[in-house]
C-alpha cells in the first residue's frame, strides 16, 4: 500500500492543475516550475514595503505603514492561493480518469483518496512557500523591531478628583502626554486642546497648546445632539410630534407617501430610518469643503428618488444625510433657516453666545486652524448648507460646558425643561449595551450619554452622567486619527473623577522586540499566519466543491464551472475592493466591515502571534481561528463526500452533459459563414471551460482594476470619500474605460481557437471563404459579445449614479472606444475562426496584451481629457468627430487588408512537418557530415 501510495501521490502531485486550461500541450513539469518562478517574482514585490520598513522609527506613520505592509503579504498570498485554488479545480479530487483507470488495478479507494489529499495539500504548501520565501528573508526581522501598539495601560487608580482641585492632576497627566518623546498627545505646534468639566455645578476650562479659553472649534457630530433637542423643543411646543412623518415637513410635491409605514422625525433622531450615510448625488466641487454646495434642491432631488419608506425592522445605521433631513425639515416647519432655529430656541435661552451655525465676522477671528490628523497640515474649516443639522455647528469650551449643566439639570431651564428630559428618553437598541436617545448614546457599563464629533481639521467628544451630576468636552483641533482620540481623553477625565484607574495618556506605540527571540517569534507568527490563511481560502473552495457534489451527478457538472468562474471573480473583486489602511481611522471606521474580510483576520492573527494585540484586533483573532476551523473541517467533510457518494456516481454515470433545448437556439450573425462562425464561438464559450476561465481571467482582472483606480485617489479624501463613487471624476471614466478594452481584448483572446481544437475539422472541410467575410464575422462577434454587453452594463451603472446627459455622453465615448479596440485588434485576422499568438501553454505573447498595458499608463490623461469634453459641448463634439473618423479609417484600412492578396484564410498552426530527425550517432561516435537520418511519417 505505501508503494501504491507513492506512485499516487507522485501522479497526482504532478497533475494538480487543470491542463485542459494552462497546459494543453501536456508540458507540466515545466508549468509547474514556471509557477514556481512566477511565484518567486511576485514574492521580490512583496517583499519590497518590508524593505522600506527597515529604516523606519516608532511613529503613528511607521505603524500605518507596518500595518498596511502586513495586511498587504496576507492579502496578496490569499489571493495567490485563492486563484491557485481555481486553477486547481478539476484535480482537488479524483476524477473520471483516475476511477476508471485506477478502478480495475489492486488499489483501495482509501489509498486513491489520500494520494489526492497529500498531492492537494503539498501543492497548497509549495504555493505558499514559493510566494513567501524572499520575504521571509527580510519581513520577520523588520516585523519584529516595527512599532507596535500594545494594550492600553492604566495609571493607578488614586481618590476621585474634585473639579475645583482637577487642574494640578490634569496639568500632571498632560505633561507626560504632551512629551515629544513620550507623549500621545504631541502631534506638533499647533495642536490646541481644550477641556471643560463640569461637576455639581461648577465648571472649569483647562486648555493646552495653541488654545484659549476663547477658542472656537468645530465640534462635527456633536451638533447631530443640537438637531434632536430642537425636535423635542418644538415636539414640546405642539410644532410637530415625534412621530409624523418627514415627508409632511418637506416641500409639497417633494416625494410621494409610501404604501406602507413611512419615515418619521423620531427614526431620523435615533438613527434608525434606513436611509445611507450620505445622498448619492453628493458631488463637491471643492473636495476641502465638501458640504458646502450641498443645497436644499439636492437633498429633495435625492428624497424624491430615494423616497420615504421605512424599512420593516430598521436597524441602527449611522447617517449623516438623516440629521441632515432632520435639521433641514425642521427649519421648513419653523420657516426659517436651520442657524437662525438653532439660536432662537436653544444658544439664546441657554446664553450659548459662542455657538453657532454661521459665523459672524467676530467669531470667525475667535476659529482655532484645523489641521489634518495624519500629515498634520493646515486644512480648511468645513460649512454644511442642507446637511447643516449634521454637523454644522461651531463652539466653545465655555459654552458645552454651560450645554452639559443644561443636560445635567434641566429645571434651571425651564424654558427648556421638558424637551432636555425627552432628549435623555431612550428610544431604541444601537449595539448590546448601548441605546441611543434622541442623538445621545447611553452605555448600559459606565451610565453616561455621550456623542463624538469630527471634521477634516477638529475632533470633539462630550458626555455627562446624571446620577454622578458630572459632564465634560474635549475639543482638539486636529482630524481622526489612530492615536489622538478625544474619547481617550475623555475617558481619563472621567476615571479621575470617579476614582477609578485611568487610561494612561502616554503614547501607546512602542518599538519592536528586536533581538533573536523576538526575530524567531515573528519567523514563526510569519510562516503560520500565511500557512494558516493560505489554508483557510483553500479549504473554503474544496469545501464549496464538496457541497456541490451533493447534486445529482448531471446538475454538478453544469454548476461546476460556473463555481469555479464565480471563485475567480470573488478572489479578485474581495482583494481589490476590501478596504486598506489609507487612513488610521479605518479600522475604525469600518470595524462592522473588517469583521467580515477573512484578510483582516488573520492580519489580526499575526498581529496576536507576533505580539502584542491591539484591542481593537481582538475580536478579528478570534474569527481567523473559528474560521480555520470551520474551512478544516468542511474540507474534510468534501473529501468524506467524495469518498462515499461521487467516486461511484463517478463510474456509474456519463460525463457528457445531454444537451439543452434552451440553449441551442443562437441569433445568427449575418449570412451562412458568418453565422456559422459567430454561432461556432458562442457554443464554444458556452461547453469549453478553458475559454469560460480565460475570459473571466481579462474580465475580472479589468474589473479589480478598475475598482482599485475608483478607489484609490479616494481614500485620501475626507467625509465625501466613500459617496465619491457617484461623482463624475477622472478615476471613474478611465475605470470604464479599462472594463470595455478588458472586455475587447478578452473576446479577442478567449476565441483565438487552436488549431487541435476538435470542432475546427467543420472548417477545414468546407471551401476557403473570402478573409472580408472572417474578419466581418470575426467583428460581429466582438461586438455582439464584448462591446455591446459590456456597455450596456456600464449603462445600467452610470444611468442610476450620474445625470442622464453626463451618462449618455460618456456611453457614447466608451462605445466609441470599444470599436476602436475591437477593429485594432482585427489586425491580421484572417483565420478560421480565430487565431492568435497567444495560446494557454505556449511562449508567445498576444501583441494585443502589450498594447492593453502601454494604453493603461494614457489612461488617465485620456480620462482627464474627457472629463473636460463632458462639461464643454465644442469640445465633447470634436472629441466624437475625431473618434469617428479613427473608427472609420480603421474599419476601412482592415476592408482593404481583408481584400488584398496576401490576406489569404489561414488556420493559426502550421502543419507539422512529415520528416523527424532524429539525433543518433555512428559507431564511432561521430555524427556523418552532411547527412542526417530521417524517418518518414504518413501525416
Amino acid at each position: 500500500m505505501k508503494g501504491q501510495f507513492q506512485v499516487l501521490y507522485r501522479e497526482f502531485l504532478f497533475r494538480v492543475v487543470d491542463l485542459e486550461i494552462l497546459a494543453p500541450q501536456g508540458e507540466i513539469s515545466k508549468l509547474l516550475g514556471q509557477f514556481a518562478a512566477v511565484l518567486v517574482f511576485v514574492g521580490f514585490w512583496v517583499l519590497l514595503p518590508a524593505v522600506i520598513l527597515s529604516n523606519g522609527s516608532p511613529s503613528e506613520g511607521t505603524l500605518l505603514l507596518t500595518w498596511t505592509t502586513q495586511h498587504f503579504i496576507v492579502a496578496t498570498t490569499m489571493l495567490v492561493v485563492g486563484l491557485f485554488a481555481v486553477l486547481s479545480w478539476e484535480s482537488m479530487f479524483p476524477d473520471r480518469r483516475d476511477v476508471m483507470v485506477l478502478s480495475p488495478l489492486p488499489v483501495r479507494e482509501r489509498t486513491l483518496l489520500l494520494g489526492k489529499v497529500a498531492a492537494v495539500a503539498t501543492a497548497l504548501g509549495i504555493t505558499v512557500l514559493c510566494l513567501n520565501v524572499l520575504p521571509s528573508l527580510v519581513a520577520p526581522f523588520v516585523f519584529s523591531s516595527a512599532p507596535t501598539l500594545p494594550p492600553p495601560k492604566y495609571d493607578p487608580a488614586v481618590p476621585p478628583v474634585r473639579v475645583a482641585a482637577f487642574k494640578d492632576v490634569l496639568d500632571r497627566d498632560m505633561a507626560a502626554a504632551l512629551n515629544p518623546a513620550t507623549g500621545k498627545l504631541a502631534l506638533g505646534d499647533d495642536a490646541g486642546i481644550s477641556i471643560g468639566i463640569v461637576e455639581h455645578g461648577v465648571c472649569r476650562v483647562f486648555t493646552y497648546g495653541t488654545a484659549n479659553s476663547n477658542s472656537i472649534f468645530e465640534i462635527g457630530s456633536v451638533t447631530k445632539t443640537f438637531t434632536g433637542l430642537l425636535l423635542a423643543q418644538m415636539a414640546a411646543q405642539g410644532k410637530v410630534s415625534l412621530d409624523e412623518p418627514v415627508r409632511e415637513l418637506l416641500p409639497k410635491g417633494t416625494v410621494k407617501k409610501p404604501t406602507g409605514a413611512e419615515i418619521t422625525l423620531v427614526d431620523l433622531a435615533t438613527q434608525h430610518s434606513g436611509l445611507p450615510s450620505m445622498p448619492d448625488n453628493f458631488h463637491p466641487e471643492d473636495k476641502a469643503n465638501p458640504y458646502a454646495d450641498y443645497r436644499a434642491e439636492n437633498l429633495y432631488a435625492f428624497i424624491t428618488k430615494w423616497g420615504v419608506a421605512r424599512p420593516r425592522h430598521p436597524s441602527y445605521l449611522y447617517s449623516n444625510l438623516g440629521f441632515g433631513l432632520l435639521g433641514q425639515a425642521l427649519a421648513n416647519r419653523a420657516g426659517t433657516t436651520y442657524s437662525k432655529l438653532l439660536s432662537l430656541e436653544i444658544t439664546q435661552p441657554l446664553r450659548m453666545d459662542d455657538t453657532f451655525a454661521s459665523p459672524s465676522a467676530e467669531h470667525a477671528k475667535r476659529i482655532i486652524q484645523g489641521y489634518d490628523g495624519l500629515a498634520h497640515g493646515p486644512v480648511p474649516g468645513w460649512d454644511l448648507e442642507a446637511l447643516a443639522g449634521a454637523g454644522a455647528i461651531r463652539s466653545s469650551a465655555h459654552d458645552l460646558l454651560q450645554y452639559l449643566e443644561a443636560q445635567l439639570h434641566p429645571e434651571k431651564f425651564p424654558r427648556l425643561s421638558a424637551a432636555l428630559r425627552e432628549s435623555h428618553r431612550l428610544q431604541a437598541d444601537v449595539s448590546p449595551g448601548r441605546r441611543i436617545a434622541l442623538a445621545w448614546v447611553r452605555d448600559a457599563s459606565s451610565g453616561i450619554f455621550a456623542h463624538a464629533g469630527a471634521t477634516a481639521g477638529y475632533t470633539s467628544y462630550a458626555f455627562f452622567h446624571p446620577e454622578g451630576d458630572y459632564g465634560a468636552v474635549v475639543l482638539i483641533n486636529t482630524g481622526p486619527n489612530l492615536i489622538l482620540n478625544p474619547q481617550q481623553l475623555a475617558d481619563h477625565i472621567r476615571q479621575r473623577l470617579t476614582g477609578a484607574p485611568a487610561v494612561s495618556l502616554v503614547t501607546w506605540i512602542k518599538g519592536g522586540q528586536s533581538g533573536i527571540w523576538g526575530t524567531m517569534r515573528s519567523l514563526g507568527a510569519y510562516w503560520t499566519t500565511l500557512f494558516a490563511a493560505g489554508a483557510f481560502v483553500f479549504c473554503c473552495v474544496l469545501t464549496l466543491q464538496g457541497l456541490a457534489q451533493l447534486l445529482p451527478r448531471q446538475a454538478f457538472l453544469r454548476v461546476s464551472s460556473l463555481l469555479q468562474l464565480a471563485c475567480f471573480c470573488l478572489c479578485l473583486l474581495v482583494y481589490f475592493l476590501q478596504p486598506p489602511f489609507a487612513k488610521p481611522t479605518e479600522l475604525l471606521d469600518n470595524r462592522e466591515l473588517l469583521s467580515w474580510l477573512p484578510s483582516y483576520w488573520f492580519f489580526g492573527l499575526f498581529q496576536a502571534l507576533n505580539g502584542p494585540l491591539p484591542p481593537l484586533l481582538a475580536p478579528l483573532v478570534q474569527r481567523a481561528w473559528m474560521s480555520l476551523a470551520i474551512s478544516a473541517c468542511g474540507a474534510a467533510g468534501a473529501y468524506m463526500i467524495c469518498y462515499f457518494r461521487t467516486l461511484g456516481k463517478i463510474a456509474e454515470q456519463p460525463d457528457i452533459l445531454p444537451a439543452s433545448r434552451r440553449l441551442r437556439w443562437v441569433p445568427p450573425f449575418g449570412n451562412s459563414l458568418e453565422s456559422a462562425i459567430g454561432q461556432f464561438a458562442v457554443r464554444t464559450l458556452l461547453r469549453s471551460r478553458q475559454h469560460r476561465v480565460i475570459l473571466t481571467f481579462y474580465l475580472g482582472a479589468a474589473l479589480g482594476l478598475a475598482f482599485f483606480i475608483s478607489k484609490a485617489p479616494l481614500l485620501g479624501q475626507q467625509g465625501a470619500a466613500t459617496h465619491s463613487w457617484y461623482l463624475v471624476s477622472t478615476p471613474l471614466l478611465m475605470s470604464s474605460i479599462l472594463v470595455m478594452c478588458g472586455a475587447a481584448v478578452g473576446a479577442r483572446v478567449v476565441f483565438s481557437l487552436p488549431m487541435e481544437l476538435r470542432a475546427n475539422w467543420i472548417f477545414r472541410v468546407m471551401p476557403t471563404p473570402g478573409a472580408s467575410l472572417c474578419v466581418a464575422a470575426n467583428r460581429r462577434l466582438l461586438y455582439g459579445l464584448a462591446v455591446l454587453p459590456a456597455g450596456a452594463a456600464m449603462a445600467v451603472l452610470f444611468f442610476c449614479i450620474w445625470p442622464w446627459r453626463v451618462a449618455a455622453a460618456h456611453l457614447v465615448m466608451l462605445g466609441l472606444i470599444g470599436i476602436l479596440v475591437s477593429e485594432l485588434s482585427l489586425r491580421n485576422f484572417q483565420k478560421i475562426p480565430f487565431t492568435c499568438a497567444y495560446l494557454p501553454g505556449k511562449s508567445h505573447f498576444h501583441m494585443a496584451v502589450v498594447i492593453f498595458l502601454s494604453l493603461m499608463l494614457r489612461f488617465e490623461n485620456g480620462a482627464a481629457f474627457e472629463l473636460g469634453a463632458l462639461n464643454d459641448p465644442a469640445l465633447y463634439a470634436a472629441l466624437v468627430a475625431i473618434l469617428v473618423t479613427l473608427a472609420g479609417a480603421i474599419r476601412w484600412r482592415r476592408a482593404v487588408q481583408a481584400k488584398s492578396e496576401e490576406a489569404g484564410v489561414q488556420f493559426e498552426d502550421e502543419p507539422e512537418p512529415a520528416v523527424l530527425r532524429l539525433g543518433l550517432q555512428h559507431r564511432d561516435g561521430v555524427l556523418p557530415t552532411n547527412s542526417s537520418l530521417a524517418v518518414s511519417r504518413v501525416p
